[in-house]
C-alpha cells in the first residue's frame, strides 16, 4: 500500500512538472526578454519605437466633405489633428471663420502659429493633404535619424519660389503640398508674421515663413516619394483612389 502511494505521488509530481513546463513554453511564445531577464508579451506588429504624443503630430487641413474616418483608422489616426473652419467632432484646430480654396494660405499661417504656440512639447510635425498617405516606417526612420537635432529640419520635395512681386517670398524654397515634415527647431524660428501682396499658394507661404524666420540654417531633406502616395495608392494587390469624389 505504501509503495502504491509513493508511486501515485511520483506520477502527480511528474504531471505537475510537465504542466509547468507546458505553461512556460506557451508563455514565451510571442514574447521578448527584458534586460532584467523577464519575459514580456509583444503583440504582432508592435515596435519598441512606437510614436508617442510627444514625438509626432500630423496636421491635415480638411473641409466638411473630408472622410476623417478613413484617416482615423490608419496608423496616423492617433496623431491626427485636423484643421478646419467649422464646428464639429472632426475638428481639432479651428482656423478662420470660413475659409475657401482662395484662403488656404491664411489657414496655413493660422495652424502654423497654433503649432508654434501650443505644441511646444512635440518634437516632429507632418502636414498631410486629405488625399495622401505616408508610410509609417518611413516616418519612424526620419524621426530616429533626426531626433535631437538643434538645427531646423524640413523634409519635402522642394520648389524654388521666384515671386517678383513679393520680396519675402522670392528666393525661398517650399515643399510639395501633399506632404512635408519638420522638427520643433524649425517651428521655434519660423516667422508667422510675414506680409505679402495677393493670394499665394499655401505651401509657398509656409516655405516663405521658414525662409524669413530661420534663414539659410535649415537642413532640407528631399522626401522619398516611394513612401508617399498622393491621390492614388497602388502596391501589390491593392489599388485605391484617394482623390475626392467628383460630386464633392
Amino acid at each position: 500500500m505504501l509503495i502504491q502511494i509513493k508511486s501515485l505521488n511520483v506520477r502527480n509530481i511528474a504531471l505537475a512538472l510537465f504542466l509547468c513546463l507546458l505553461i512556460a513554453e506557451l508563455t514565451f511564445v510571442g514574447t521578448s526578454i527584458h534586460s532584467e531577464g523577464r519575459p514580456r508579451f509583444i503583440p504582432y506588429g508592435y515596435s519598441r519605437h512606437e510614436f508617442t504624443n510627444d514625438s509626432l503630430v500630423v496636421v491635415m487641413p480638411i473641409n466638411e466633405n473630408t472622410d476623417t474616418q478613413f484617416y482615423r483608422n490608419q496608423w496616423l489616426g492617433d496623431y491626427l489633428h485636423t484643421v478646419c473652419d467649422f464646428d464639429g467632432p472632426d475638428c481639432s484646430l479651428s482656423c478662420n471663420a470660413k475659409s475657401t480654396y482662395e484662403t488656404l494660405d491664411k489657414k496655413t499661417m493660422c495652424f502654423t502659429n497654433i503649432l508654434k504656440q501650443e505644441f511646444k512639447h512635440v518634437n516632429f510635425f507632418i502636414k498631410l493633404d486629405d488625399d495622401a498617405l505616408v508610410d509609417k516606417e518611413y516616418v519612424r526612420d526620419m524621426i530616429e535619424k533626426y531626433k535631437g537635432y538643434n538645427q531646423p529640419v524640413y523634409i519635402s520635395d522642394f520648389i524654388l519660389n521666384l515671386d517678383g512681386h513679393n520680396p519675402v517670398l522670392n528666393g525661398s524654397y517650399y515643399g510639395n503640398g501633399k506632404f512635408y515634415m519638420f522638427n520643433r527647431a524649425l517651428l521655434d524660428c519660423i516667422n508667422t508674421e510675414i506680409k505679402y501682396k495677393g493670394r499665394r499658394n499655401e505651401d509657398a507661404i509656409f516655405g516663405a515663413m521658414v525662409y524669413n524666420g530661420c534663414g539659410p540654417n535649415v537642413l532640407k531633406i528631399t522626401e522619398d516619394d516611394s513612401k508617399i502616395w498622393h491621390k492614388q495608392y497602388e502596391n501589390k494587390n491593392k489599388k485605391i483612389d484617394l482623390s475626392a469624389l467628383t460630386n464633392h
